[in-house]
């Protein structure tokens, strides 16, 4: 093969995968966007997740001695 061929083998393979991005960037776009959201959702849900795992938090026991003494 000569050099052309080469060339132009390269520049098909190019071209193909520049096509390929292109067809599926809309894609990429929205599982990009998608992660993002879930990211401020989840961030915007953190202080009442807080609040309810700290109203669902049994009391302690008391941790006084008096049970040595039974």
């Amino acid at each position: 093969m000569d050099t052309g061929a080469v060339l132009a083998l390269i520049g098909g393979y190019i071209a193909a995968a520049v096509g390929v991005f292109l067809l599926y960037s809309p894609v990429l776009v929205l599982v990009v966007a998608l992660l993002i959201v879930a990211g401020l959702l989840q961030l915007a849900a953190w202080p009442f997740l807080f609040l309810i795992r700290k109203l669902r938090r049994k009391p302690e026991p008391p941790h006084d001695g008096s049970w040595l003494l039974h």
